[in-house]
C-alpha cells in the first residue's frame, strides 16, 4: 500500500472533498464545526505559510496533510486526517514519509508535530515513524473542568494527562 500514497499540493477542484473531509477530522477530535468553520479552516490552511496536500492511494482521494510554519519553512506536520473507512492500511504513515521527503528535497532537517499525551496510539505511530526526539512540551491552564486520564511526570514535576475537549 504505501508505495501507492501520493501526496499532491491543494488544487481549487479539491474544495468539495476537503469541506466534508475538515468537520470528519474534527471529529476525531472530539469537536464539531460547522460548515462556515470548515470554510475557514480551508482558508487557513491554504493561505500563507502553510501548505495543505491531498493524501492520495492509488489515484483516489483518501486524507489531507496540512504543514504550516512557525518561522521561515513549512515544517510542521500541522494536521493529518486519513479517510475513516481507509484507516489501518498505512496510508497516514506512507503520507508521513512522503511529507518528510518533501522537506529533506527542500533542504530540511527537522519535521516538528503536536500530540496530545491522550492519543497513545499516535504517539506510537509518530515514535515508529523517527519521532522519537523530545522538543518542547506544550502547557495548559484551562478554568474548563477536564476528563483526567492519567498524569506524566517530566523533570519530577507531574503534570496532568486530558481528552481534549472533554470528549
Amino acid at each position: 500500500m504505501p508505495d501507492t500514497v501520493t501526496l499532491r499540493p491543494y488544487e481549487d477542484g479539491d474544495e468539495a472533498f476537503l469541506l466534508e473531509a475538515i468537520p470528519a477530522f474534527w471529529r476525531t477530535h472530539h469537536a464539531n464545526v460547522t460548515a462556515e468553520e470548515a470554510r475557514k479552516d480551508l482558508d487557513a490552511w491554504t493561505g500563507e505559510g502553510h501548505t495543505l496536500y491531498l493524501i492520495l492511494s492509488h489515484g483516489e482521494p483518501a486524507g489531507f496533510l496540512h504543514m504550516g510554519s512557525r518561522g521561515s519553512e513549512c515544517d510542521w506536520l500541522e494536521d493529518i486526517f486519513v479517510l475513516e473507512a481507509l484507516r489501518g492500511r498505512g496510508i497516514g504513515s506512507a503520507a508521513m514519509e512522503r511529507a518528510w521527503e518533501l522537506l529533506r528535497d527542500q533542504g530540511l532537517e527537522t519535521m516538528y508535530l503536536e500530540v496530545v499525551p491522550a492519543n497513545a496510539a499516535a504517539i506510537r505511530l509518530y515514535h515508529r515513524l523517527g519521532f522519537t526526539n523530545l522538543n518542547t512540551l506544550t502547557l495548559n491552564r484551562s478554568v474548563k473542568e477536564k476528563q483526567q486520564l492519567g498524569t506524566e511526570t517530566v523533570s519530577g514535576l507531574t503534570f496532568k494527562t486530558y481528552r481534549p475537549n472533554n470528549g
